[in-house]
């Protein structure tokens, strides 16, 4: 690939052009003029600078950062054979909005351009790389070491590994253990089961080195047989947006493609209109969601919720997304986090739920049903049921009131009644024995004793059913 472009020798101020006319040749020299080829050439990457701490970063120059993502090049035809990296050209990258940074033996294009210097000297040469070549159709490096170096010096120290990279096959990304201990930079060390994800038609991907992706795709019914496509789509042309992240950790070593599956990679966001994605949940427990207490409506919108049949009044697919992982955490650093359900909002566990608040949980609600199968606690030091009536507004509640009657504490309870069943027992046994002087000498019993007996047993009865008074399962602290 290559272009020209005219290159004039004249001094500033010179006439332009013949007086009279003249051939092509005879005016180009004489306003020596000359063509010069600009090239695009392929070139393998002997280093690269990420950071500040890189042995070639000169923290001197103006904008020092600019340096970021610099790399060190042999040309495969202009520096050819050339092992001495003191030689080689330090280049740019194309731009700087969207960034591939390759590694170490990956092959690049260089092309001349212009930069900030061209003001002063149009002529003076500045290069720019940009596209890695699509060496071994990898995603996770396409790195081909010492293409450069057809012909190496006899003396060269790399001279066994340049031999061996020239054999069929060597280096190859898919391979694990053949990259002859060649370092692809100061910390990438190759995985041969890294895959590129499966195309289907009209698809646009973007692939990471790690086993991570962006699918803008669709309802498309391909082979191979998609995770999403459900076969009752109606219009394969539904859209659907996949972000993925950390592919399948069981795939052998291996270039086939893949297909993403929400189970399998370590976490994935699904933008669906339409389809139904597999997706397993981590939870099972459903208990409340189909709760016949009340109108429901949480369990009617939420038992399915890989299926995406939201429907709007135009009779079109609405559109859902999910979001799974083995861990997610939504964390705002000051404001607030809200969810707001328009079919209800559920939440399951198999395990634990905790709510933790600083200042206060409220809850407003017209009915409030709990079911705990074992035992329900409250830990708190004042407790409020119910709210104060205010007459002043016709005996509406009045929010946040306090007021009211305290609950009676039923052991405390219980040892207060029983007591005064004991008083009353013993105030009735000196009332059988009661005898009071008179003028004729101490008076008999009195001659309701009977009556008394009678009173003392209706209490013995009344206090052995205290107990009987409070509740085997709800219990209260002091």
């Amino acid at each position: 690939m290559a272009y020209q472009r005219t290159k004039t020798n004249r001094k500033a101020g010179a006439a332009f052009g013949p007086e009279n006319p003249a051939t092509k040749q005879e005016q180009a020299a004489s306003n020596k003029l000359s063509q010069v080829t600009i090239q695009t050439e392929p070139a393998e990457v002997t280093n690269i600078i990420l950071n500040a701490e890189h042995e070639k970063y000169d923290s001197t120059i103006v904008d020092p950062e600019e340096q970021f993502g610099m790399i060190q090049v042999r040309r495969v035809f202009t520096d050819q054979n050339i092992e001495v990296k003191e030689n080689l050209r330090w280049i740019m990258p194309l731009t700087r909005n969207v960034k591939q940074y390759p590694l170490i033996g990956e092959i690049v294009l260089v092309t001349e351009y212009v930069n900030k210097e061209s003001a002063q000297s149009p002529e003076a040469p500045a290069y720019y790389y940009h596209d890695i070549l699509n060496m071994w159709g990898s995603v996770h490096h396409n790195a081909y070491p010492h293409l450069s170096i057809p012909r190496p010096d006899p003396d060269s120290a790399n001279l066994d590994k340049i031999e061996k990279y020239k054999e069929v096959g060597a280096g190859n990304p898919n391979v694990a253990g053949d990259e002859e201990g060649f370092k692809f930079g100061k910390t990438f060390n190759e995985q041969a089961r890294i895959r590129p994800i499966q195309p289907y038609e009209g698809d646009i991907t973007f692939e990471g080195r790690f086993g991570h992706s962006i699918r803008f795709g669709s309802a498309v019914k391909g082979e191979p047989e998609n995770t999403w496509s459900d076969p009752s789509t109606d219009d394969p042309a539904e859209p659907i947006l996949i972000i993925r992240n950390g592919q399948d950790q069981d795939l052998a070593d291996g270039g086939e493609h893949v297909i993403e599956h929400p189970d399998k990679e370590a976490s994935s966001i699904w933008f669906t209109r339409g389809q139904t994605i597999p997706l397993t949940f981590g939870s099972t427990k459903y208990d409340a969601m189909s709760f016949e207490a009340g109108a429901n409506t949480v369990g009617q919108d939420i038992t399915q919720p890989t299926t995406d049949d939201l429907i709007d009044a135009d009779g079109a697919n609405q559109g859902q997304i999910l979001l799974t992982a083995n861990r997610l955490i939504f964390n705002s650093r000051e404001a607030g986090v809200y969810i707001f359900g328009g079919g209800g909002v559920g939440l399951s566990t198999e395990t634990d739920m905790t709510f933790d608040a600083g200042s206060e949980f409220l809850v407003d609600t017209p009915s409030v049903y709990l079911n705990a199968t074992e035992k329900f606690e409250l830990e708190c030091p004042l407790i409020y049921i119910g709210v104060e009536q205010d007459s002043a507004q016709g005996g509406s509640p009045t929010v946040g009131s306090t007021a009211g009657h305290p609950f009676v504490l039923g052991d405390e309870d219980d040892t207060w009644k029983a007591t005064l069943c004991d008083i009353i027992d013993a105030m009735l046994t000196t009332l059988q024995s009661e005898i009071h002087p008179t003028p004729v000498g101490p008076s008999g019993p009195p001659i309701q004793a009977p009556q008394y007996a009678s009173q003392q047993s209706d209490l013995a009865t009344l206090k052995s059913k205290i107990p009987d008074q409070y509740s085997t399962t709800v219990f209260g602290q002091p």
